[in-house]
């Protein structure tokens, strides 16, 4: 038998992104270091399906092309400048909370230039806050 131990450290790992309340992408720290995102030089293209234009993707890539977006750093927290993307997608993201999954889709890598992820949304309704 020739045996290969399917690892639980590679599979349970939880990569998310946030759209915040200014529009910015934000990424979990387990994403931040998973993706190896730095300052000044880590870059990533959002990609949408024109075919199914509810499915996004994200590639990461190491180069400026002019079409991917640089990663920037507040704190220890990265995102992306993202609000007129979002806005323009008519992402409700003032008034929902969305979150994306991200699961790797190497098969598009070549295609589209770096390590590939499919963006899976979800959104939940943002919680009231104020005095009663």
């Amino acid at each position: 038998m020739k045996a290969k131990v399917l690892s639980a450290k590679k599979y349970n790992k939880r990569l998310k992104a946030t759209i915040q309340s200014t529009g910015r992408l934000g990424f979990t720290d387990e994403t931040a270091k998973e993706f190896n995102l730095s300052e000044g030089t880590s870059y990533i293209k959002l990609i949408l399906d024109e075919d199914n234009p509810d499915d996004l993707y994200l590639s990461l890539s190491t180069t400026d092309d002019g079409d991917a977006f640089k990663v920037c750093k507040a704190g220890d927290y990265f995102y992306l400048p993202t609000t007129l993307l979002f806005n323009e997608l008519k992402y409700n993201y003032k008034e929902k909370t969305i979150i994306f999954d991200l699961s790797r889709y190497s098969q598009y890598d070549k295609e589209l230039g770096g390590e590939v992820y499919r963006m899976f949304r979800r959104e939940k309704q943002k919680k009231e806050v104020g005095m009663k």
